[in-house]
């Protein structure tokens, strides 16, 4: 049994694929994505002076969609001229569909988004994001980086108590670390369950290998494509 623990919102792809490819899976989406009310006075800043930054990062699919509507009220879309940049395809297709062009990195992380902006000499960034952002990008960038927190991801309490009921040997796709941290927090005993975690990046393998919550897969890429093939 293949579960995927996505929120609904970001689910609609990875259902389509699984269907048109044979592959049984059961939505069990641990949290779900809204957007953040209001502005803080350092969002209001950032945003009043968008023109001047090199680069506007996107961490995510819902980074664009939320993000992009608060961008609206201080310029407009086809008016932004600074560099744009994704953390991978899925966000850059959702930048796209919105005319604006994307560089996205080869490895589709915040290490890899660091190393492309580098590259590309920017400086002066914007980052959009969630506000459960771990600021994984600063610290490789070891520096502050102004940021429009435009959405939240909250807990489905309801849902993370089904996965203790879940038979042993499932294979559960973890797409972030945050989503592991909030059964982890739920349950410290599943050791029995023997789990197969499908992860979407090395360092949330690492995290689940050290609680010792069952095996770990780590997909090609987050794609759900990938994450859906490292299952199978």
């Amino acid at each position: 049994m293949i579960i995927n623990t996505r929120p609904e919102k970001l689910s609609r792809e990875l259902n389509y694929f699984a269907q048109s490819n044979n592959i049984e899976v059961t939505n069990i989406p641990l949290t779900e994505i809204r957007s953040k009310d209001g502005l803080s006075n350092d969002e209001i800043e950032a945003l009043t002076k968008i023109e001047t930054f090199d680069g506007i990062v996107f961490t995510s699919i819902s980074a664009c969609k939320y993000g992009l509507r608060k961008i609206q009220d201080f310029i407009e879309i086809a008016e932004i001229k600074s560099s744009i940049f994704a953390i991978g395809p899925a966000t850059r297709k959702a930048l796209v569909e919105h005319g604006l062009e994307a560089q996205i990195p080869e490895i589709y992380n915040s290490e890899g988004l660091a190393g492309l902006l580098i590259n590309h000499g920017v400086k002066n960034i914007l980052l959009v994001c969630g506000t459960n952002s771990e600021s994984l990008l600063e610290d490789y960038l070891n520096k502050k980086i102004p940021k429009l927190e435009a959405y939240h991801i909250s807990p489905l309490r309801s849902n993370i108590n089904k996965i203790r009921e879940l038979q042993k040997k499932s294979v559960i796709l973890i797409f972030n670390l945050a989503t592991f941290k909030l059964v982890e927090a739920c349950y410290g005993d599943l050791e029995n369950k023997n789990f197969i975690w499908i992860c979407a990046s090395q360092r949330i393998a690492d995290y689940i290998d050290a609680t010792n919550f069952g095996r770990t897969v780590v997909a090609k890429t987050p794609a759900h494509q990938d994450m859906l093939m490292a299952a199978i």
